[in-house]
């Protein structure tokens, strides 16, 4: 008894310093950021995509976007707007906010959803704090999300939380990983966890959330507009074509499997994969899902499972042509249960690349350039580091 109030008394001093790391050391480097950035970095994206659509018009038409951003002289160019039209219901928040408001107001809302995160970590997830007060303290994604604006925890938080209420309330559970998936697509993998088990009323709560949002969402973007988005843009996703994004799927800070098949067969634009690397994912993809589906087949032996829900959460970063530093925040369950289930030195190992920051990353590819394959080894430090990561989860002991 008094080795467990030992325990519980050293696991909040741990947090609490973490806490205190991340207040020092993430949350106001990302304010200091955040109040000197008028152009409203990432996030604008979202901000003038509701605005257009509030507007009357598309949300998916770039052109609208940049129009609006340069008659408030706010910024020339918009990052196009590639969300589902649901997402846009989450940020209605912003209408009568300007620019930078409401760029301060995500940052107010992603720690919001952190402490959430934190808490679905700690508390029916089982991640230890230690781990916890570690990712708080280290992991740099964090702050990257906050900084730039994203929207990563709004749709995580609702996919743990339906996650580990599924057990008891499994209609609830699917309507929350249904708005999950809502708000980003990639959330709904999270469905083929219960799907492996043959669990089917929580699916069917999430599809049939699926409609219900769209509909909710016809007053402010309309039939036209939604049709465009699953019919045009969406399928374009697989090649790399994130409806005219111009951001070099070669860019050094992308660590998704796409990438790596990438790096190996060109395709025809900086844009968008050729078909070899493309039809090359796709394999790969249906192949490491084949082994998460293999681990975890069967009911599992305590709801909700970390290690097959992380080792999901790992898939869901990987697959996409698209992982950049903020998706990485996507891990934070992910590590966590690792660390619990697996605390030792590979875990360590782990997750001080997935932590590193692109800076530090690239200091070092510099340093070690001259190196035979060195260079590829560092910048491509934190993809194998989510291989490794999705290994240890599949193979490690289940129980917390």
């Amino acid at each position: 008894m008094a080795y467990a109030r030992a325990a519980m008394s050293s696991g909040r001093v741990l947090l609490f310093l973490g806490l205190l790391a991340h207040l020092m050391f993430g949350l106001r480097p990302a304010y200091e950021r955040v109040t000197t950035a008028p152009s409203g970095r990432d996030y604008a994206s979202y901000y003038y995509a509701v605005q257009v659509a509030a507007d009357g018009g598309d949300p998916y038409d770039t052109a609208a976007l940049e129009a609006k951003a340069r008659q408030e002289r706010t910024r020339k160019e918009v990052h196009p707007f590639f969300y589902p039209p649901p997402f846009l219901l989450t940020m209605t928040w912003a209408l009568p906010l300007s620019l930078g408001e409401a760029y301060l107001g995500m940052l107010v809302v992603n720690e919001a959803l952190l402490a959430a995160t934190v808490a679905l970590c700690l508390g029916p997830f089982g991640v230890a704090p230690w781990a916890v007060a570690l990712l708080l303290a280290l992991y740099s994604p964090i702050p990257d999300n906050a900084w730039m604006g994203q929207a990563n925890l709004l749709a995580l938080v609702p996919a743990l939380l339906g996650l580990a209420a599924a057990r008891r309330r499994p209609v609830l559970g699917g309507v929350l990983v249904g708005l999950a998936a809502m708000i980003k697509m990639s959330p709904a993998l999270f469905l083929l966890y219960w799907a492996i088990q043959g669990r089917w009323r929580p699916v069917l709560a999430a599809m049939a959330t699926a409609v219900v949002l769209s509909v909710a969402t016809l007053p402010l973007v309309g039939l036209d507009a939604q049709l465009r988005f699953y019919t045009d843009i969406l399928p374009g996703f697989s090649s790399g074509d994130y409806h005219g994004l111009t951001v070099p799927i070669t860019l050094p800070a992308n660590h998704s499997i796409p990438d790596v098949f990438n790096q190996l067969w060109k395709g025809p634009s900086r844009f968008r994969l050729s078909d070899t690397a493309q039809l090359a994912s796709t394999f790969t993809a249906l192949g490491l899902l084949g082994v998460w589906a293999f681990r975890f087949r069967g009911p599992s032996r305590a709801e909700p499972d970390p290690a097959a829900i992380g080792a999901l959460s790992v898939l869901m970063v990987m697959l996409p042509v698209y992982t950049y530093e903020h998706h990485l925040v996507f891990l934070l369950l992910a590590i966590g249960a690792a660390a619990t289930l697996r605390p030792g030195l590979a875990v360590l190992c782990v997750g001080f690349f997935l932590a590193w920051p692109l800076d530090w990353l690239r200091g070092v590819q510099g340093l070690v350039s001259a190196v035979p394959y060195a260079g590829m080894l560092v910048r491509e430090s934190k993809f194998i580091a989510e291989l490794a990561l999705f290994g240890l989860l599949c193979w490690g002991p289940r129980r917390r």
